[in-house]
């Protein structure tokens, strides 16, 4: 966890960068981020909202030096609430379990289609180290519900559990530990018991799902 917010703005063009949130002429979102990566084949220009994730080929210069006006052109976006992890991507020896060399930024998505969920991973590819964990860490930030160590705990001992069906964690082990924790102590004290000493703690009212997502994990619904 960390104390306090960090900005992530920022931009490969060292353009200046608007505060985050801060609108633009014709209510479009202004970037926190602009750059360019590589997405199956094509080199695209990606550009991070606190709203969206854009991104869309670039186009190739003509003989006069203009660029070719006449190519199929497609923006493509995904939802940042529809983003639930990122990781660095990279490529290890077998048998390799730190390091490695830096690929670029999987970006795993889940939509919902036809009552079911469904899950993807969308790679943004570029060999700059700076570049992606500039990336990384802006994307971490805008996915991050949790602002520092215990808030998670504070959260679940104030919030009016009995509105809720479950709880859902997606993160590592740590973050899985503390919501368990709230949970269990939530009940303990919904309960009347004594929260320092519990022999026989009482059952936690709400289903807890988890999504693992720490670092150096392979991510799979469950």
């Amino acid at each position: 966890g960390r104390g306090g917010r960090r900005r992530c703005l920022g931009s490969s063009r060292d353009a200046e960068n608007p505060p985050r949130g801060k609108e633009a002429a014709g209510g479009e979102e202004e970037p926190l981020l602009r750059g360019i990566f590589q997405i199956g084949k094509r080199s695209c220009d990606v550009v991070l909202s606190a709203r969206q994730l854009r991104w869309s080929p670039i186009q190739p210069e003509s003989r006069g030096g203009d660029s070719n006006m006449n190519l199929p052109y497609k923006e493509e976006l995904v939802e940042m609430k529809d983003i639930f992890s990122v990781k660095l991507k990279r490529r290890r020896f077998v048998g390799q379990k730190k390091g490695g060399v830096l690929l670029g930024i999987t970006v795993f998505v889940c939509l919902k289609k036809e009552n079911k969920l469904k899950d993807s991973a969308i790679n943004f590819n570029n060999l700059s180290e700076d570049h992606c964990h500039s990336w990384f860490s802006c994307l971490k930030e805008i996915l991050n519900v949790t602002e520092y160590e215990g808030h998670a705990l504070s959260l679940l001992k104030e919030c009016e559990l009995h509105t809720f069906d479950g709880v859902v964690c997606i993160g590592g082990d740590g973050s899985t530990s503390e919501i368990a924790h709230g949970l269990l102590l939530r009940a303990q004290m919904d309960a009347g018991r004594d929260t320092d000493y519990i022999l026989s703690p009482v059952r936690a009212p709400l289903p807890l799902g988890i999504i693992p997502a720490g670092e150096n994990r392979r991510y799979r619904f469950i």
